[in-house]
């Protein structure tokens, strides 16, 4: 993987991005979010725990010690993650949300604007979230050799936000991709990380990716063009998504996915799964741990003792 972290601090404004670059590398190595609130003191996550950021890189705890962002700042910010168009981003700024090339996810909030009675934008931007992704190797070794290796080989992939799920995938299309056909659809393109074409991730040598696509679309595209043996998407959330997946699990792929629960209780309760978990497409969940650890997995759940 080329190293992607200076291009996601690119799209601070200058004196931004000259703290965040001054951090310690000890400090950068273990760091996950970068939060710029207006008026509001520049924050950085750093192994779970939220610390606020001196002009000179140093974590302080006492926010009147830190760089404090100005209304121009978190508007050039903003307008630099929407490549200098927010209209073209406007169905993201919707969901609250931008990917940026590489799988860094930025999340948003603001003041909503509504058209004809519905969502359509939002305005006067207050707050930025940069989500900074890792490829962790090896942490999905124990699952693919519990479940896959026993014969589970669909799987559902559960946590809170933060958890690691996106992790997880990465490092399952790595581990089955160097020795099984998979099909990657990388709907917000975090899992891959695909920039100019590559990914930034070792997601297997024998990994195929659809890089965008919806999710029902790319399942049902790489089982006509790619013959795999897996299919990999990320966070199952509608009914139409299911019917897709269900589609590909009937032609005899294995379907690998998350989906955000809790829970094994809160699987349950997922409208949108219940069709894929009444059909056996997942023979077993797998769990992951609280958002400090991302992609830690606390248990492996068999599927057919509880639907």
């Amino acid at each position: 993987m080329i190293d992607i972290w200076t291009r996601y601090f690119s799209y601070l404004s200058p004196r931004l991005r000259c703290a965040v670059q001054s951090m310690q590398q000890t400090d950068t190595d273990r760091l996950q979010e970068i939060r710029v609130r207006l008026g509001r003191p520049l924050a950085v996550t750093v192994d779970g725990r939220e610390y606020f950021l001196m002009v000179s890189g140093n974590l302080t705890a006492y926010p009147e010690q830190a760089v404090k962002v100005t209304k121009t700042e978190i508007e050039e910010t903003f307008r630099s993650i929407c490549e200098y168009s927010v209209y073209s981003y406007a169905r993201e700024l919707r969901e609250g949300y931008i990917t940026l090339r590489g799988g860094a996810r930025v999340g948003i909030s603001g003041t909503a604007v509504y058209e004809n009675g519905r969502l359509s934008g939002m305005r006067d931007i207050s707050s930025l979230c940069f989500r900074l992704p890792r490829q962790v190797i090896n942490c999905a070794a124990k699952l693919v050799h519990e479940a896959i290796q026993r014969g589970s080989c669909g799987i559902l992939i559960a946590g809170k936000a933060g958890s690691g799920k996106t992790t997880m995938l990465r490092d399952i299309c790595r581990i089955l991709g160097s020795r099984h056909r998979v099909s990657l659809i990388d709907t917000r393109g975090e899992i891959a990380g695909i920039l100019h074409g590559s990914p930034q991730y070792d997601i297997g040598t024998h990994t195929d990716i659809f890089d965008g696509f919806p999710r029902g679309d790319g399942a049902v595209m790489a089982l006509r063009a790619m013959t795999p043996e897996y299919i990999v998407c990320d966070e199952i959330s509608t009914r139409d998504e299911a019917a897709a997946l269900l589609q590909v699990f009937g032609c005899g792929v294995n379907i690998i996915a998350s989906a955000h629960a809790g829970s094994l209780e809160d699987i349950m309760k997922r409208t949108a799964l219940r069709p894929l978990l009444d059909a056996g497409v997942f023979s077993c969940a797998a769990l992951l741990g609280e958002e400090t650890k991302p992609g830690k997995l606390v248990s492996i759940r068999r599927m057919d003792a509880v639907c």
